[in-house]
């Protein structure tokens, strides 16, 4: 069983996958760990012109690791989440200084680096190094549990059995190939709202398929997890639509120059958010090493 149903999503996969998303194109580790930083929380057609940017902005991870904070949260506009660039510009300087540029291969010596958990070490294991391994995220996570127990709602495996599960659906000395498959095959057929079960390589083997949409869309309903206030909210109201706009016009505040608390609240024109709010934000990003402040006066962190 567990044979047929590689080789029935592998040769699909051949035919039909994303083949065109750049980063499947290179098993550089490091094109490799920059993608996956940049898909954390944004939509793939984001990411896809914005790394082939960032790439030739910082080739390496040397280049990455002399570049300013400044420079990269630049080259990081329009991905959101700006955090990440201070992450991966941290993590190029470990690389760097603790491994000679060469980012280690070994589970352990990836983890023991800033920003690397057990999902981005296993990505770039299995996508830069094809070793056997899954690279469990959302899509990966749903499609193994249909086919090994039916719909999600409520789950029916822990964390533990489920990666058990999908470590041994690798193929041998196909880790890249298979990973890539079963995340297309989430974003395209197994979807989280309207799976399309009657093309799917999977279905013959699948304990969900076909799946009821209506039955799906009852079940998510009644097991869904409570939502934040901030979740809750329009997103022109929450702190990260500050902190991005924020971040955005500080952007264009050139090398070596400041603007003033006054001047950036006036710009930002932002409804939902008083100069208290702004504030607070400022602060939170100036905890963050994204933004330095002189008195009243703001910028990146050179």
């Amino acid at each position: 069983m567990k044979q047929n149903l590689q080789t029935a999503i592998l040769r699909w996969h051949a035919r039909k996958g994303r083949a065109s998303l750049p980063w499947r194109a290179t098993t550089d580790p490091y094109a490799v760990l920059v993608s996956e930083f940049m898909l954390q929380q944004t939509q793939v057609n984001r990411v896809i012109p914005i790394h082939g940017a960032f790439l030739r902005a910082f080739p390496n991870w040397r280049a990455l690791a002399v570049a300013t904070l400044a420079e990269v949260v630049r080259a990081w506009r329009g991905l959101g989440y700006n955090s990440r660039a201070v992450r991966l510009k941290r993590l190029a300087e470990a690389v760097v200084r603790d491994h000679g540029g060469e980012l280690p291969r070994s589970e352990g010596a990836l983890r023991a680096l800033p920003g690397i958990g057990a999902y981005t070490a296993a990505a770039v294991r299995a996508f830069a190094f094809n070793e056997h391994c899954a690279a469990v995220d959302t899509n990966i996570r749903r499609v193994v549990h249909r086919i090994a127990r039916g719909i999600e709602h409520p789950p029916k495996m822990n964390i533990k059995e489920l990666h058990a599960r999908a470590d041994a659906l690798v193929p041998e000395r196909q880790a890249r190939e298979w990973n890539a498959a079963l995340m297309d095959l989430g974003a395209l057929h197994c979807t989280a709202l309207a799976p399309k079960c009657t093309p799917c390589p999977a279905l013959r083997w699948c304990a969900a398929g076909p799946v009821d949409g209506d039955h799906l869309a009852r079940a998510r309903r009644r097991y869904a997890t409570k939502k934040t206030p901030q979740e809750s909210m329009p997103f022109a109201q929450t702190t990260r639509f500050a902190r991005g706009r924020i971040v955005d016009r500080l952007r264009d505040v050139p090398r070596g120059e400041m603007i003033s608390f006054l001047i950036l609240h006036r710009e930002l024109k932002l409804p939902y958010h008083g100069e208290a709010a702004i504030g607070d934000a400022l602060g939170a990003l100036e905890r963050d090493g994204i933004v330095r402040r002189d008195g009243q006066s703001f910028a990146l962190v050179d």
